[in-house]
């Protein structure tokens, strides 16, 4: 199992360059203002951050999820 988290640090590989799941993966979604807490960090395979255009530094928690379940059934 692969544990992926969405999160929008500038270190993060783009979530654009995300293959499709291959297998079973578990998706962690921060909270829109905190994110993910630090202590889940270390049990990652993967952070990813959202490419964003503009002054935004998040999504609402409803539309990430659905961008990066789409992204990840190999629809984008």
């Amino acid at each position: 199992m692969r544990i992926l988290a969405f999160e929008p640090p500038h270190d993060h590989a783009e979530g654009a360059r995300l293959p499709a799941a291959r297998g079973r993966t578990v998706v962690l979604l921060g909270h829109e203002s905190t994110g993910i807490p630090p202590e889940a960090l270390d049990h990652l395979d993967a952070a990813v951050k959202i490419p964003m255009v503009g002054h935004g530094q998040s999504l609402n928690v409803a539309v990430a999820g659905s961008l990066v379940l789409y992204k990840l059934a190999g629809l984008l």
